[in-house]
């Protein structure tokens, strides 16, 4: 897209959906590809797609189309806006293989991350003092995720061994 949509937008997370598939799948891994190779999965005109990504364009992108995406190309970002939209958060579930320690230790290196973010963020000598700002959300909001995302892997892990004990 030519446009950069609004930050926090339905039309950013498509816009970063694209740019996701552009790097794993296009055919020079260029975020500017993924449109392209998306007009293609999906089979219809680029022209049309853009349209259809454009905000100030009547057409909108199709739910479906979305869907589509995602489970051909593993993107997230789509699935992330929605859950977020929906007051929750979008965590991918992982694949486990036994491998409990090395997850905690990534679970606590995610954490002191996030923490260390979240601590400088509210820092008297930070942008918002000893608020948070939008800006400062939006740059920890990956960080945040990140936690999630390795307890969650951590969670599964357990979950899987504790399963196959029970049986």
């Amino acid at each position: 897209m030519t446009k950069r949509p609004a930050l926090g937008s339905a039309h950013e997370a498509l816009d970063l959906m694209f740019d996701s598939i552009g790097r794993a799948h296009g055919p020079n891994g260029s975020p500017s590809e993924g449109a392209q190779v998306a007009a293609a999965f999906l089979n219809i005109a680029r022209s049309t797609l853009y349209r259809q990504l454009d905000p100030d364009q009547p057409g909108e992108f199709a739910f479906a189309h979305a869907c589509q995406l995602a489970q051909q190309f593993g993107c997230t970002e789509a699935a992330a806006h929605l859950a977020l939209c929906a007051g929750g958060v979008f965590v991918p579930m992982p694949d486990g293989d036994g491998r409990v320690a090395e997850l905690t230790a990534e679970s606590m290196q995610e954490m002191g991350e996030a923490a260390a973010a979240i601590f400088a963020a509210h820092a008297p000598g930070s942008d918002g003092g000893v608020s948070t700002t939008s800006a400062e959300a939006r740059k920890m909001l990956p960080q945040v995720r990140d936690v999630l995302c390795a307890v969650a892997a951590l969670y599964a892990e357990v979950s899987d061994i504790a399963r196959k004990g029970a049986a």
